[in-house]
């Protein structure tokens, strides 16, 4: 048998809390140690090192100040030097490298400690109340901002992050707003220049919203009110202070919801001050006109056509310079930029794609036939955008197919793609479902219509016959479909149609169940009872117009900016002569296409 008193020799000491932090400050500083003294020579060992001190910054930093204060002194510098030792701002242009910086950037600064960090900070106005905290943060803040540039697309979880770090961010932004001129309470009125880690939370908002798909979480952290805020301060700062808020602000335009977010904070009326006193240069100048043309409604960008015309001699211009480049960028911007602008001033006011296509002032001098040519060749280079997974080619397939929708709904205009037979066969490829496949799920204005959509309208737009003719078993398919779906229960009774703007969908419900209830009297035919299964099947809707008696159309200013319901619209009362009957919602006054 085993006495008592050798199990107590054999057994642990006992140890205290005291004990186990001195033991893993202890294990932190031997790693330390081990770290600094490995030698970068080469690119692989560089790598390795950089990723090993993430790994031990983390390990360090999830702890408090008051349980490794030895290694928090020792870290001060460390972050400094191992950018120096490892040449980061070369290494972080490798994705995993970027990656890794990124998220155990992020994942720091969600720590609870960090983020009390914060508040305690934002409560005393911006002033720093732990000096260790401040210097990690700010490391922090600034590699964040040099590793998102070179981040690719993002995984479904790694967005899922992002978007529950709203507490951060909206900590973030209002320490933003502490540092602007107004909350400083400086007595400087112009030239005030932020620090820079107040610069690199503007850098990361810039960069996270040029993801349009981040833009409601943003939205939650009540940052386009900020924008406004700090655009009509934007006299006091230094220049290169006070740029990245327009791009920050053009970002958030993108989205329906933030662009109506900044609307509701008179956006529109603080740029437009902004733009009169303080453009710089001649880049600035086609942001301010982006963000302009993205708030604006169809009246105010009627009201307002010289400068428009300025905005779209510069978006034309974009567009014709970064086409040259094999990046498709120039001057900072990706030629999907220009032209996603360009898809909503061509929905919502004609006169701006007459002017672009016979009018607009470029070098070299362009014309109808030159300019047209020009999205048509954009169209062929970007045609195989399905067949990868870049999301950016993607978005900027589409909106050129949006803008050759927008073409074809001109007689002339449409003759110049009718007239291209490589063109139109190109596009019919677009109808088969195969090729569909692909496409990588990301935001689309509502200005701007699927894939499928921009093509069925394309072809219906051009030649109704086309579309009948894309392939032999395809008319078997459309043939079947509207036998079991439009013409199910058909009868002798008048056939009435609603056509809306799903975005109406919940005035479109109360007015179905209304008109259900006088179904003895007539039939009534909405895409969501006879297209069911179906996808974006333009065929199956103009049958429905041909076999209704009336259409009610549910005009909005949604319905407006929709090249679907004009392309039923405009079927419906011009080429077949049905009875529209117009139900006005909100306080829309039908104009452009809607007000002939």
């Amino acid at each position: 048998m085993t006495d008592e008193s050798s199990i107590a020799d054999i057994s642990p000491p006992k140890t205290t809390l005291n004990d186990d932090k001195t033991s893993l400050c202890q294990q932190l500083m031997s790693r330390l140690q081990a770290l600094n003294s490995l030698t970068a020579t080469t690119a692989v060992s560089k790598k390795q090192i950089w990723l090993e001190f993430l790994s031990l910054w983390f390990d360090i930093l999830q702890n408090s100040v008051s349980d490794v204060p030895s290694c928090y002194k020792e870290c001060s510098r460390l972050p400094h030097n191992m950018i120096n030792k490892t040449s980061f701002y070369q290494l972080k242009r490798e994705t995993d490298v970027a990656r890794q910086t990124f998220f155990t950037c992020l994942s720091l600064l969600n720590l609870s400690h960090i983020k009390d960090y914060l508040k305690s900070t934002n409560e005393n106005g911006a002033v720093s109340t732990n000096q260790a905290y401040c210097t990690q943060v700010n490391f922090m803040l600034s590699l964040l901002s040099e590793a998102l540039p070179y981040l690719p697309l993002l995984s479904t979880d790694e967005e899922k992050i992002i978007e529950k770090s709203t507490e951060l961010f909206t900590l973030l932004i209002e320490y933003v707003d502490l540092c602007m001129p107004i909350k400083s309470k400086t007595t400087e009125q112009k030239d005030y220049k932020l620090d820079s880690p107040i610069m690199d939370i503007l850098s990361v908002l810039w960069n996270l919203l040029d993801r349009t798909v981040f833009v409601p979480t943003f939205l939650k952290c009540d940052l386009p009110k900020k924008v406004v805020l700090w655009l009509a301060q934007a006299r006091m700062l230094l220049v290169e202070s006070r740029q990245p808020l327009i791009h920050i602000a053009l970002n958030i335009s993108w989205h329906d919801e933030g662009a109506d977010e900044l609307n509701k904070y008179r956006a529109i009326a603080v740029i437009k001050q902004y733009q009169k006193k303080y453009i710089e240069d001649d880049s600035r100048l086609i942001v301010f006109g982006m963000v302009l043309a993205l708030l604006s409604t169809p009246e105010q960008l009627k009201n307002d056509a010289k400068d428009m015309k300025i905005v779209l001699d510069k978006l034309l211009q974009l567009v014709i310079n970064a086409d040259i480049n094999k990046s498709s960028r120039y001057n900072g911007f990706h030629i999907s930029e220009p032209l996603g602008v360009l898809v909503k001033m061509f929905v919502v006011e004609e006169q701006t794609l007459d002017y672009t296509l016979c009018r607009a002032e470029t070098e070299p001098p362009s014309d109808m036939h030159s300019t047209i040519s020009l999205f048509i060749s954009l169209f062929f280079k970007f045609s195989n955008a399905l067949k990868g997974d870049n999301g950016l080619e993607q978005f900027t397939l589409t909106a050129i197919l949006n803008i050759l929708w927008s073409i074809s709904f001109h007689p002339i205009y449409g003759q110049e793609l009718l007239s291209d037979e490589k063109l139109i066969d190109t596009i019919k490829t677009f109808t088969d479902d195969h090729n569909q496949q692909e496409i990588v799920e990301q935001y689309r204005r509502r200005s701007m219509e699927s894939i499928k959509s921009a093509t069925y309208g394309i072809l219906h737009n051009l030649n109704r016959k086309i579309t009948n003719d894309i392939a032999s078993d395809e008319k078997i398919v459309t043939h079947d479909i509207r036998e079991s779906n439009s013409m199910k229960g058909k009868s002798d009774k008048p056939m009435i149609m609603i056509s809306y703007c799903h975005k109406n969908d919940s005035f479109c419900t109360e007015l179905f169940n209304l008109l259900t209830t006088h179904n003895d009297a007539f039939d009534i035919w909405i895409d969501r009872t006879h297209l069911q299964g179906v996808d974006d099947l333009w065929e199956l809707i103009a049958y429905g117009i041909e076999r209704s008696s009336i259409v009610v159309s549910l005009i909005s200013s949604q319905y407006f900016e929709s090249k679907s319901c004009r392309q039923e619209f405009v079927y419906a009362a011009d080429s077949q002569k049905k009875k529209i009957v117009p139900v006005l919602l909100e306080k829309f006054e039908p104009k452009g296409w809607l007000g002939k």
